[in-house]
């Protein structure tokens, strides 16, 4: 059975191999700095999901009876710590509103954060609605 040869690879010369590390001289900052980026946004969104999660809870802990607003910002302060963004304030606001006769705890959150990457700040809001179980 005949067989075919196949051409042998050729080595790599020296001036190939220094294109090469030009190459990846030139191309590794911009990967470095997308993954450095891609970071900082997922950092944000677990940030931002995290906030929703503790602005619900407070939520809940409003719409209880005998709840005080000092329980609801304790609530919201201690579920929700940022990891990994610096924080530059927090504010939380609680009031119950009426609608058609039924009565709403509305609670909103909103986070300063500190992006250093980019040296900004960002602010994330969160709003959660639930009904006023003290007014039942």
């Amino acid at each position: 059975m005949p067989y075919i040869r196949l051409p042998r690879h050729r080595s790599i010369q020296a001036s190939e191999r220094g294109s090469q590390v030009v190459g990846f001289a030139l191309v590794a900052p911009l990967l470095v700095t997308l993954a450095l980026m891609m970071m900082q946004i997922v950092g944000i969104v677990i940030c931002k999901v995290s906030l929703v999660a503790a602005t619900k809870q407070a939520t809940h802990l409003a719409a209880l009876k005998g709840s005080t607003n000092n329980q609801v910002l304790s609530a919201a302060q201690n579920y929700w710590k940022p990891s990994g963004l610096g924080s530059c304030g927090q504010s939380t606001v609680t009031k119950r509103t009426r609608s058609a006769g039924v009565s709403f705890v509305v609670v909103r959150v909103q986070q300063c954060l500190e992006i250093p990457l980019v040296d900004r700040k960002v602010n994330l809001t969160s709003t959660a609605r639930e009904l006023d179980e003290g007014k039942l």
